[in-house]
Order: C-alpha cells, then structure tokens, then sequence
C-alpha cells in the first residue's frame, strides 16, 4: 500500500525536524540543535518563537521560564536583558548554552542555502499586536523565502498574510479543537470545554450531539476554513486526521481540495503506535509529518520520505 501510494505522489513526505530534534544532544529549539540539523543537511526544521516585552523574539517553546530555562517568571513579561543570560535545561539539568534569539537563527540559516524551510512556531502568550508581527517580518527579510511562519493564533496568521502574500504560513487549530489528554491542559489555554463528542471544543456544534461524529467533524472542519488565509498549510494533531477519517471524514482530502498542504504531528517512532499512525497518514496522503525523531522515522517509511 505504501509503494502505490507513494507511486500515486508528485513528491515524498517531508519529514519535520520538530524544535530542532536532529541529534538530540542539544536543548531543543536553541542554535545548537538548530545547526545541527543545518549541518546534517535536513530538509526543514520547526523552531519555538516567543515575542518578549521589548520586542525581541526568543528561542522558547513555554512561557514559564522554569519549563526550558534556570530562569522563572514568564517569558513575555521579560525584556532581552532578563532573558539572554539564562541558560537552556535539557533533561531536568541546567546546560552550558545561553537561551537563543531569533536573529541568530537567520544568521545560521543564511549559512546553510540547501536547507529549504525553517518553520518558525509563534506562541500567542502575548498579544500579537501588529506591531510586533512588522517587527518580526522586518527580521525575517533576508531569509523570507525559506522562512514558514506558523501559529495557533489564526488573527496573526491572517495579519501576517496581509503584510507579507507572499510569506508561507501554517495553521495549527489547537486552540478550537483537540484531543483530551491525560495530563491536564492548562487553566488558561483553550478549548475550556469537553463538547458532546468528547473532544475539547467551545464552539456551539460541540454543545449537544446533533448528528454523527463525521457531519461534526465536516462541519467544524467548514467553520474553522474560514479563519485562516486561503492554501495556508494545515498542522493537525495526528491521532485527530485519524480520529476524523474513522468517523468517515476525510480531512486530508478535504484540504487539498481547498488547495491547502497538511502535515500531521508529532511522531515519535520510540511508540509503536505512532509509526503505525505514520503509516495510516503517509497512505491517505498527508503532505508533512513533524517529528521528534526523524531518521528513524524515515527507516520506518522506506522511500515515500525526505527528511
């Protein structure tokens, strides 16, 4: 199945470097994993970016500083003199690597030409004025065209293609629809609510079960569409893509109609039950997966990827 669909595609799967995971020697997301991933000549990389106080934009995934630094206090709240002598922790252990701003980030990226995206993953903890985003364009010039912007926040998703057509950008809908996990979302990240069809969604359609679960998914598949830039790429939570297709709406196909790429996260192929979602995504034609382990990944899809 693989090798027909595979045979059926004008191109492989890409495979993401998710927060720069190339080796898994350096903490994620900061220059060093990044330019590694570089050096090892990866097709595209996923960076965390976190607009701080004064304008500057740091190289972390969680506002609370205590989550990926020896810092504490939130991250937004900071100016770049109370963030850039803190140091990354990987492991539950303080590294000797200095947090990492985006400027560094494009200067490496200006280093290696052969490497054809960098994803740059904007955390909406902070109000995304537009402002901030010109500020954050300004930066991104030199490398425009490598450069995906992605983000949860779809208003600065659609601010971003008012300044910038032709920057490429990408759309996770986490905030509107996802998964519960076991381990507690957090108080002040949305959805609030656990809807009828049992998945987290504050949107009207999730208030009682008014149909079956695949005209839900269609119909909250429909209203999110219109949130966001038409053909901007799609990133969705793998289990959901498979969620939706086993109630008989095909989300992937969807897109595409629309004219839009999707890519499925995040595979970690150390669970058994991710490669095969990998295998289920890669056959009914997911464009992308990120990853946090991607050659092994690539071992487990035998010619159908790049990475």
């Amino acid at each position: 199945m693989l090798k027909e669909t595979h045979e059926l595609r004008q191109r492989p799967v890409t495979l993401i470097h998710h927060a720069a995971n190339c080796q898994h020697t350096a903490p994620p997301s900061s220059l060093t994993a990044l330019e590694k991933c570089l050096s090892a000549g990866a097709v595209a990389i996923e960076i965390d970016v976190i607009p701080l106080a004064d304008g500057s934009f740091a190289l972390l995934h969680d506002q609370n500083l205590e989550s990926d630094t020896n810092g504490q206090g939130k991250a937004p709240q900071m100016k770049r003199e109370q963030v850039e002598n803190l140091f990354y922790t990987m492991d539950g252990a303080v590294t000797e690597e200095k947090v990492s701003f985006l400027e560094g980030a494009i200067d490496l990226l200006k280093a290696y030409p052969k490497t054809q995206r960098l994803q740059l993953d904007l955390k909406p903890y902070s109000p995304l004025t537009r402002g901030v985003l010109r500020e954050f364009l300004d930066l991104l010039e030199p490398v425009l065209d490598r450069i995906q912007v992605t983000s949860v926040s779809d208003w600065a998703v659609r601010a971003l293609a008012q300044f910038s057509p032709e920057l490429s950008l990408g759309f996770d809908p986490l905030l509107y629809l996802d998964i519960p996990d076991d381990e507690p979302r957090p108080e002040d990240i949305p959805p609030f609510r656990v809807g009828a069809y049992g998945l987290l969604d504050d949107h009207p359609l999730s208030a009682y079960q008014w149909g079956a679960l695949g005209d839900y998914f269609a119909a909250r598949a429909g209203a999110l569409l219109v949130q966001v830039p038409k053909g901007c790429q799609w990133f969705i939570r793998g289990d959901l893509l498979k969620m939706a297709f086993d109630a008989g709406f095909d989300w992937i196909q969807y897109l595409h109609r629309q004219g839009s790429r999707v890519d499925g996260w995040t595979i970690d192929v150390n669970k058994p039950e991710d490669i095969m979602l990998a295998r289920f995504l890669v056959e009914h034609g997911i464009d992308d997966l990120t990853t946090d382990t991607p050659r092994k990944l690539a071992t487990q899809l035998p010619s159908v990827t790049t990475i």
